[in-house]
């Protein structure tokens, strides 16, 4: 364990996985603060903050300091009702939107969040993609034969890197389709509104990613690619299902049991996430911000 300046630095998984203590992110962040959060996120692909008191407002504020947030994707239909009034705000819970009750069955605002449960990586249908998201928890089931509504993360870095060099090389030169639709219909829910699909048309992206900052790889691949660009659509998607596997096999992955007051940051360009079961008949009330890739601020040199 480390100190940098008023922040706390204890490292959970080396290169990976960070928790963050001696901070209080409901308010304006100091520069020297700043930077030292900017070197953890470097390091690791996810910080933990416990603790935390924030408002809608706050969360989005402090996302700011990381990126432009980028818009929730279900937000562009005026025919769908949503619960939080923040366009910038993903609703990450089993709520109605009206009642503010745990939802069951084939509601749409459910039927949408199961397609967290998939390994993913936020906003990869987008251009621009997501970059880092930022998760704080409002309510958190009980512990239960199901689950507690965990979320489980995989690196994608440590995947590229663990390839033989001649399976690297040919993975660079590939690129998949992306789409939200493709990896919602995976579990049979087609139900989008027209300015949603308008919205939201699948997007290409490589099959490896070279990291804006840090220069490191890692395999770019998530629930949402659909096929290969320019291979046999049965091989390119065998060959997505290998590399997915291979980066969330067993004992690679760091799970996160949540308590209220969680914030969770993760980054998107080095790692996969999926939620995991929870008795849903009690309220998970998450609330998600996601910047968008390449709106980082240009960081300031540190004083000598």
């Amino acid at each position: 364990m480390g100190a940098l300046m008023s922040v706390t630095v204890q490292t959970i998984r080396p290169g990976f996985v960070a928790k963050i203590a001696g901070l209080d992110i409901s308010r304006p962040i100091e520069a020297a603060d700043m930077d030292a959060l900017w070197d953890t996120a470097d390091e690791h692909a996810i910080l933990i903050f416990r603790g935390q008191h924030l408002t809608d407002a706050q969360q989005i504020a402090f996302t700011e300091n990381f990126g432009r947030p980028e818009r929730y994707v279900f937000s562009y239909s005026k025919q769908v009702n949503l619960r939080l009034q923040r366009p910038e705000m993903a609703d990450v819970s089993n709520l109605d939107a009206k009642t503010g009750q745990p939802l069951s069955g084939n509601a749409r605002h459910r039927m949408v969040n199961l397609g967290n449960r998939l390994w993913h990586t936020d906003s990869s249908f987008r251009l621009p993609r997501g970059g880092f998201s930022l998760l704080y928890a409002h309510a958190v089931p009980p512990a239960g034969p199901l689950g507690a509504g965990e979320t489980e993360f995989a690196d994608t870095c440590a995947a590229y890197e663990g390839l033989p060099p001649v399976l690297q090389t040919r993975l660079e030169r590939f690129q998949a389709e992306h789409s939200l639709m493709h990896s919602r219909a995976l579990l049979g829910f087609t139900d989008f509104k027209p300015e949603e699909r308008a919205a939201l048309p699948p997007v290409v992206q490589p099959l490896v990613n070279t990291h804006p900052r840090t220069g490191r790889k890692s395999v770019y691949v998530a629930s949402h690619a659909s096929h290969i660009i320019g291979m046999d659509v049965a091989d390119g998607r065998l060959l997505l299902m290998e590399l997915l596997e291979l980066a969330t096999r067993a004992g690679t992955t760091y799970r996160h049991t949540w308590r209220v007051g969680d914030l969770v940051m993760w980054d998107n360009r080095r790692s996969l996430h999926r939620g995991l079961p929870f008795d849903e008949r009690f309220p998970r009330d998450m609330r998600r911000v996601t910047t968008s890739d390449g709106t980082e601020p240009a960081r300031v040199p540190r004083a000598a």
